[in-house]
C-alpha cells in the first residue's frame, strides 16, 4: 500500500522484457564513476592524505556554490570532524554555533516593517535586536531540553509539539493584536525566530524525553546546522544523527566519497538547471509562470498552451533547484561522517503521488509523518484500517501542512496582519485539502485494476499521471496571498480552454 512512509529505495525493474532490458541499459550509464565501491580509493581514503586529499577537492566544489567566507566556515568544521572523529558532534555544534553567529538565514525584512509601523524604527537598534532575538530562542531551547530530560512526564512534554504550538500561537496573537511601540517589536522580534526555529526545537524536545538523548550541547548543534537548512530540519534531529554517524573508518571514508559524488552532481545540476532555464526562457521564449499566470489574472492570457508549457517548465525548475539544494546540504552531512539518506532522489521516477512527495523532498515528508501522521496513526480509529490511514494523511498532508507553511511565513501576520494572513492563505489550504484528497486516493485505490501485461502501463504512464497530477496541484501551491483562489481557478480552467 502506498503511504506517506514509503522509503526511497529504487523502484523495482519490471518484469516486462522491453521495459527490463531498456532500464537495465539506462541502469548501466554512470556519468560519475562509483568512487564509494573502488577498494583501492576506499583505503587511501582512510589515510590522513587520502582525508585530506578529499576535504580538498570538496572545498573546490564547494567554492562553486558559495562565498569564500562560508566556504572556509564549513571546510574548518568538515575538517575538524574528519580528523578528531570522536569529537565530531562537538564540532558541529561549535560549527553550527559560529554559523548562526555569522549567517543570518532567518528573513527579518517584517521586522523592519513593524518597527516603522510602531514608530520604533530610530529608537531600536534592529541589527542588535536580532542577534539577542536568536540568542534567546537558543537559551529557550536550551531551557526546554533540560526541563523535558528532568520532567518527561510533565503535561508540556507528553505532547512538545503541540504544547510549542500553543505557546506560538499566543505569543503570535499578542505580537499581532495586543502589543505596541517597542513592546510590540521585541515581540515580533521573538516571534520571527521562534518560528524558523520551531522544528528543530520539537525534534530536540522530542530527543530530550528519550533514554539515550543527546545532552543540551549536542542537541543544540542541530539547530539549522553549519552544513545549512531551511526551516525544515535537515537532516532531521539528534536521534538522526546517532543513527546514521559513521563509527568505524571504512564506514567514514565510504560516507565521504558519497559525499563528493553528491557534491558533484549538484554541480552538474545547477549547470544543467542553467542551461535549460537559457533554453526555456531565451530560446524558446516560455513565459516565467508567475508571468504567464498574471497575465490570466489581468484577464489578457496566454493561449492555453504557451501556460502548460509555463507551468511544466516552472515544475522542472523546481525540482532542479530544490535538487541543487538538497545535494549540497546532504553532500556536507556525509563529508562531516553521517550517512544521511538524500533529501531528492529520482522524483521523476514515483508512480504515486504519496512516493513523489517521499522522492521530492523526503526530510519534509519525515517532519509531517513524525509531527502528524503517527500522532494520528497510533491515536485514532485502531480498529477501522482505512479510515485510520486516511486521518493520519489528512493530519500530515493536510493541517501539518498547512501549519507548517503559515509559520515559515509569519512574516506575512506582520505585514498584514493577523486574520487578512489567515483569510489570504485560503489558496495553499486549498491546496493541501487537495493534496491530502490526492495521497488518501492513491493509497485506497484497489490495486487489482492497476495490473497490466505491457510495461507502459505498469511503469511509465503511472508516472506521467503523477507528475500531470502535481503540475495541476501546483497551480494553487502558492502562499504569497497575491490572489484569491477565483484566479487560481481560472488559470486551472484556461489551461483546458475554459474561461479566460
Amino acid at each position: 500500500m502506498s503511504s506517506l512512509t514509503e522509503s526511497t529505495s529504487a523502484p523495482a525493474v519490471p518484469s516486462h522484457p522491453q521495459g527490463s532490458a531498456l532500464l537495465r541499459r539506462l541502469a548501466g550509464f554512470r556519468l560519475i564513476p562509483a568512487i564509494d565501491t573502488y577498494p583501492r580509493l576506499v583505503a587511501f581514503a582512510q589515510t590522513n592524505l587520502g582525508k585530506g586529499v578529499l576535504l580538498i577537492f570538496f572545498a573546490a566544489g564547494l567554492r562553486l556554490r558559495f562565498d569564500p567566507m562560508t566556504c572556509l566556515v564549513i571546510t574548518v568544521t568538515l575538517g575538524a570532524a574528519t580528523f578528531l572523529p570522536g569529537h565530531r558532534r562537538w564540532f558541529v555544534t561549535g560549527g553550527t554555533l559560529v554559523w548562526a553567529a555569522m549567517k543570518s538565514w532567518i528573513d527579518w525584512s517584517a521586522l523592519g516593517y513593524v518597527a516603522e509601523r510602531n514608530g520604533a524604527g530610530g529608537a531600536l537598534n534592529l541589527p542588535n535586536l536580532q542577534a539577542a532575538a536568536v540568542a534567546t530562542v537558543f537559551i529557550f531551547g536550551a531551557l526546554l531540553i533540560g526541563l523535558a530530560r528532568r520532567y518527561p512526564r510533565a503535561l508540556p512534554f507528553r505532547r512538545p509539539v503541540l504544547a510549542l504550538a500553543i505557546f506560538y500561537t499566543v505569543l503570535l496573537m499578542l505580537a499581532s493584536s495586543v502589543l505596541s511601540g517597542r513592546i510590540g517589536v521585541v515581540a515580533w522580534a521573538l516571534v520571527i525566530p521562534l518560528g524558523a526555529y520551531f522544528w528543530f526545537l520539537a525534534y530536540a524536545v522530542v530527543d530530550a524525553r528519550a533514554k539515550d538523548g543527546d545532552s543540551v550541547g549536542l542537541q543544540l548543534g542541530t539547530f539549522h546546522p553549519f552544513w545549512g537548512s531551511t526551516t525544515t530540519p535537515v537532516p532531521k534531529g539528534a536521534s538522526y544523527l546517532r543513527r546514521v554517524e559513521c563509527k568505524e573508518a571504512p564506514a567514514l571514508a565510504v560516507t565521504q566519497l558519497k559525499a563528493l559524488k553528491l557534491l558533484a552532481w549538484a554541480c552538474i545540476l545547477n549547470i544543467a538547471g542553467d542551461l535549460f532555464i537559457l533554453i526555456a526562457h531565451v530560446e524558446l521564449h516560455v513565459p516565467p509562470y508567475k508571468e504567464a499566470f498574471k497575465s490570466v489574472a489581468a484577464g489578457a492570457p496566454f493561449p492555453w498552451y504557451v501556460c502548460w508549457l509555463s507551468l511544466i517548465t516552472a515544475f522542472l525548475e523546481d525540482v532542479l533547484i530544490l535538487s541543487v539544494w538538497g545535494h549540497t546540504v546532504i553532500a556536507c552531512c556525509r563529508m562531516a561522517g553521517f550517512r544521511a539518506l538524500r533529501n531528492t532522489y529520482r522524483p521523476l521516477a514515483a508512480t504515486t503521488i504519496a512516493e513523489f512527495w517521499n522522492r521530492y523532498y523526503f526530510y519534509f515528508k519525515e517532519l509531517l509523518v513524525d509531527f502528524f501522521f503517527y500522532p494520528a496513526f497510533f491515536r485514532y480509529f485502531k480498529g477501522r484500517k482505512r479510515l485510520r490511514m486516511a486521518v493520519a494523511t489528512f493530519m500530515a498532508a493536510g493541517l501539518g501542512n498547512m501549519f507548517y507553511h503559515f509559520t515559515r511565513d509569519i512574516g506575512f501576520v506582520a505585514q498584514m496582519g493577523l486574520w487578512p494572513a489567515i483569510k489570504g492563505f485560503q489558496v495553499y489550504a486549498f491546496y493541501c485539502f487537495a493534496l491530502s484528497a490526492a495521497i488518501i486516493a492513491s493509497q485506497l485505490r484497489d490495486r487489482k485494476h492497476q495490473i497490466s501485461s505491457h510495461w507502459f502501463w505498469t511503469s511509465v504512464s503511472p508516472r506521467f499521471g503523477v507528475l500531470f497530477s502535481y503540475c495541476l496541484l501546483m497551480v494553487f501551491a502558492d502562499t504569497d496571498r497575491t490572489h484569491s483562489i477565483s484566479v487560481h481557478l481560472a488559470f486551472l480552467l484556461h489551461l483546458f480552454g475554459i474561461g479566460a
